[in-house]
This record gives structure tokens, sequence and C-alpha cells, in this order.
């Protein structure tokens, strides 16, 4: 019985000593980071912060965006020293977005990724974004239109990516294992401002196109399409083409429905060159009230013909640029060859940049129109 009691005492006695908050901070002396970025002054950089400032208790409580930068020689001495203004513990975690300046990514992504990675409290599903004509403090005192910061205003923005095909999302981790991949160069999408009832808003649009981990080049939304579509991340978006049908031209607006693609090496002897395939499925969001019968299948068949076309004309320009122009892989053939043809990979690994310039890809396009909204046949009026 004594034996018992005993036991009971002691571990009444751990569960209370044992207990506790040992690391308790109150919230309210933190700030929260929710997005970061990087200008360049030589030789020193500015580090901007967009914090989550909390007013209010209860159900009163309110987060407001504060726009923090300071100057230093390293982004974590920066990032150190924005405890000092603020006047809190500053907790990263919640970054969402880090953005960078042209002149940044143009001197080397290496530098910013390398503390970014080290950090233990910061998330590698961050999303890394180039901002364009415009500074990283000049983006973060932008106004979006219906978010309180411009953070959360970028990413949602990005989760939209799935109905949109203006940009290419690419979290921190995707960016360093393009970096770090054979046969790839990476890419990340541009961040513009635009104006917008007398402020600036920013956007989301177009890609910056690197050679290892510096930037050498832009591409427009257009193109941007393009890569998306070649690289099997384009899963909705519109778009504009002008259609002959029946002798008139029209104006007539498609949605993207769907997209399988084929990429595939082809080794001859010395000879290496791609095959890609592309099939698209489409939708008719809109004709300009033309007349239009998409109940013809003879109509059907022109304009299929004529997209899939104007796409095959759209590749072999957009690989132009990236092969003669850029001289990146940014579509990743020479992983491609890599994990298809290891042995060929080898041989010509070594000497990839004078290859893929001269590298031949056929293209194959088919077009199918799938949905033509709840009306096929063009609305008539009367004489």
């Amino acid at each position: 019985m004594k034996k018992d009691l005993a036991r009971v005492f002691f571990l009444c006695a751990v569960t209370l000593l044992t207990t506790g908050c040992w690391d308790y901070t109150e919230i309210e002396l933190r700030d929260f980071v929710v997005g970061a970025g990087e200008d360049a002054v030589e030789p020193k950089v500015i580090v901007i912060t967009e914090m989550a400032k909390s007013t209010g208790t209860g159900q009163e409580a309110e987060f407001r965006p504060v726009v923090l930068t300071t100057e230093a020689r390293s982004l974590t001495s920066g990032a150190h020293n924005l405890a000092n203004p603020s006047g809190m513990e500053i907790f990263w975690a919640h970054a969402q977005v880090f953005l960078v300046s042209e002149e940044v990514a143009q001197g080397g992504m290496l530098t910013i990724l390398e503390p970014i990675i080290r950090a233990r409290d910061l998330r590698s599903t961050m999303y890394l974004l180039v901002a364009k004509d415009c500074t990283v403090e000049e983006v973060f005192k932008s106004k979006p239109p219906l978010l309180t910061g411009v953070s959360q205003h970028l990413t949602s923005i990005i989760r939209l990516s799935a109905i949109s095909a203006d940009f290419v999302p690419q979290q921190l981790w995707q960016f360093t294992g393009d970096l770090a991949a054979p046969g790839i160069s990476a890419t990340l999408p541009a961040v513009e401002l635009v104006h917008e009832g007398g402020n600036l808003m920013p956007v989301v649009m177009g890609a910056a196109v690197f050679k290892l981990d510096r930037m050498i080049g832009w591409l427009s939304k257009e193109e941007t399409q393009i890569l998306a579509l070649l690289k099997g991340e384009s899963e909705g978006g519109f778009f504009v083409m002008d259609t002959e049908i029946k002798g008139n031209t029209t104006a007539i607006t498609y949605e993207f429905r769907g997209s399988q693609l084929k990429t595939k090496p082809i080794v001859d002897g010395e000879r290496v060159e791609m095959k890609v395939s592309l099939s698209l499925q489409l939708g008719v969001a809109g004709t300009r009230g033309a007349d239009v019968d998409f109940s013809d299948p003879a109509v059907v068949r022109g304009v299929e013909e004529q997209v899939a076309r104007y796409f095959t004309r759209r590749i072999r320009d957009f690989l132009r640029l990236i092969q003669e122009d850029y001289n990146s892989d940014i579509l990743g053939f020479g992983r491609l060859l890599w994990r298809r043809e290891p042995a060929t990979w080898r041989k010509i690994e070594s000497d990839w940049d004078a290859v893929f310039r001269g590298l031949p890809v056929d293209v194959e396009v088919d077009c199918r129109i799938a949905f033509t909204g709840f009306r096929a046949q063009p609305i008539k009026m009367r004489n």
C-alpha cells in the first residue's frame, strides 16, 4: 500500500514539475514577415520586408501590412538588422514570396539562395519572383486593388496559375532543383507594375530566363504561354487569334481546355534531335458576334487547322529565341536526354551548350475544338 502511494506521489510530482510553457512568447511581441526581397546598391544590398502588424484583440484583431527596408552588406545581416526599427522579434516562417530586382538576378542568385536555404525558419515553398522595370521596394509599396498586402496579392495571383498561362510559378525548391539538375536552365516569373485607378498595381506575367544562376533575358507573356505548354504546365488561359472563315477574318477568343505533350529524343549515331508533339483541346469563348457556325464540321476542321499552324509557328519562333538568342535550355531537353539516353548524354554533356544551339526540333501540333459553349450556331438577328 505504501509503495502504491509513493508511486502516485511521484507521478503527481513529475506531472507538476515537467509541465508548462518554458519558451512562451506573446504574439504581440512578434512581427510576422509575409514577404521579402532584395535590391542591389553596390557594394551593399537593400533588404525589404512586408510584415503583418497585428492590431486589436479577439474578434476585432486585424493585420495591416508594414514595409520596412534596411541597408546591409548581406541578406542575413540585413534580416537581423530589421529587428531594430521594428522593435519586435521577427518571425520569418510565414513568408510567402521572395522578390529580387533585375540587377540582383543578373548578378547571380546563388548569393541570395545560400542564406535562405541555410535558415531554419524559412520555407522551401516560398515563391520566387523577379521585379521587371522597377525595384522590389516599389513593388512592396504599391497598392493592390482588393487585398491589403502585396505579398497576399501576389500569392493569390500565383495560386490562380491553373487558369492562367501568363506565367509559370516557381517555388524555392523547384528553382534550386533546376540549378542543380543536369541539362536544364531555370526561369522565374516576372512582376511588373501597371497603372490602375491612379495607383500602381503589381501583376505577374512573363518570365526571367537564367543561364546557371544568372539572369540573361526576359520572356513576354505570349512567349511564357508557349513555355508553359512545352513544359506541360498549362492547364487554362485564353488567347485571341484572327481566324479566316469563309473568306472573312474574325478575331475569335479561344480557351485552353486541356493539352497533352510528348517530347522524345531521337538518337541516330552521332545525330541527336528532339520530337515535340502537342495536342490541344480548345473551347470557343467568343466570336465578337461574327456569323460563325461551329455546328458545321467543315468550319470546325478549318479552324482547327489554322490554330494548329498558328501554334506551330509560335513554337518554332520560341525555340529560335531560346536556342539562338539565349542559348538556354529552359525546356529541359538535356535533362530528358540524360534520362532517356544516358550513354549519349555522357558523350555530349560537356559540349551541351553548342549542341543545344543547333539542336534540330521537329514540331507537331494537333488541335481539336472540344467545346463551343452552350451554343454552336451564331446568334441570328432579323433584317
